[in-house]
């Protein structure tokens, strides 16, 4: 493992390039727009996630063909490209033995109940004694799709990818490490649902591809070997997005790093609530920003100068969503 010494500023452009949030990709590029996978939440945050990265994107941009839903990192509904079910499915899967031939019992009793057909999730919970985490782990054995459509949510049995676990889990690592890097394997841990267990052990498999990281005087973090030019040579991007709750770039474990002051933290990150979006003004958080209908509310932490404004507006006028009315914007500053 080699190591190398970046600043903040340096990682925060590094990140913004691997999420396509510096310069939108041309229609046409959503799988490479959901590359480190799409959390989706209410109101379809993977399709405002994929806003701000491509363009062209519709109301149905999450149920397109190259698309499929499943329970993800963290147990959360996750909008990733066909050709990356195991990535998050089988990548997520326990090593422990124990753990693991539980995923396998709870997505054979999920096979028994509903056989070919697709159910709704309460009508599934019942083969897993009512238990949604045993669910959510049977998804982790790539056997299972869902289908959440903003009301409801389906659940199917299929056939699992055939690729190993532990070759989808190191695919999962460099995932998160190409979209959130430098990090550490307990980010990893939180960013995945892992056990840190799990996730160190993950990190040791890796450990000839990756090169240790000193951001800002402190060391730990490391980084893809591949990506370590890319960082070191980052340069701050510039424009302005709305980014919705449960964004990728919002996932990152070293929060302080994104956002220094502790207020500013508490506002993005709120305990017990409802996680608001962000406003993203040239690589800095800036504020906070919610949606009711048609009303966007963007509150602010100082300032923003006219162009900011226009650029945010028309951000939140070109939202894809299935609205009757246009949005109207208003602004707060705290």
């Amino acid at each position: 493992m080699g190591t190398a010494s970046v600043r903040r500023d340096e990682v925060i452009a590094f990140r913004l390039r691997a999420q396509h949030l510096h310069r939108r990709l041309p229609a046409g590029s959503l799988h490479r727009a959901a590359r480190c996978g799409l959390a989706d939440g209410a109101p379809r945050s993977a399709v405002l996630s994929l806003h701000a990265r491509a363009g062209g994107v519709g109301p149905g941009a999450w149920d397109d063909p190259a698309f499929t839903q499943v329970w993800g990192p963290r147990g959360a509904v996750y909008v990733v490209a066909e050709a990356d079910i195991a990535v998050f499915t089988l990548g997520l899967l326990p090593a422990e033995d124990r753990q693991r031939q539980a995923a396998y019992e709870a997505a054979d009793a999920v096979r028994d109940a509903v056989g070919s057909r697709r159910v709704r999730k309460r009508e599934v919970l019942g083969a897993v004694g009512n238990r949604v985490e045993r669910l959510l782990l049977a998804c982790t054995t790539g056997r299972l799709r869902v289908r959440w459509d903003g009301r409801d949510t389906l659940v199917w049995v299929t056939d699992p990818p055939q690729v190993d676990p532990a070759e989808a889990r190191q695919e999962l690592l460099r995932r998160f490490l190409g979209a959130l890097g430098p990090a550490t394997a307990q980010g990893f841990a939180r960013w995945t649902g892992l056990s840190v267990g799990d996730a160190r052990e993950s990190w040791r498999t890796l450990a000839d591809e990756l090169t240790e990281v000193t951001v800002a005087g402190q060391g730990g973090p490391a980084i893809l070997d591949a990506d370590r030019a890319a960082l070191v040579d980052a340069h701050q991007a510039g424009g302005v997005r709305l980014l919705p709750s449960g964004d990728s770039y919002l996932l990152a474990a070293d929060r302080e790093l994104l956002v220094p002051v502790a207020a500013h933290r508490a506002a993005i990150w709120p305990a017990g609530t409802g996680q608001p979006g962000a406003l993203l003004v040239d690589g800095e958080l800036r504020g906070t920003w919610r949606r009711r209908g048609h009303q966007v509310e963007i509150s602010t932490w100082a300032e923003v100068d006219d162009p900011v404004r226009v650029a945010a507006e028309r951000e939140a006028g070109g939202f894809p969503l299935a609205l009757d009315r246009d949005i109207a914007v208003t602004w707060v500053r705290h």
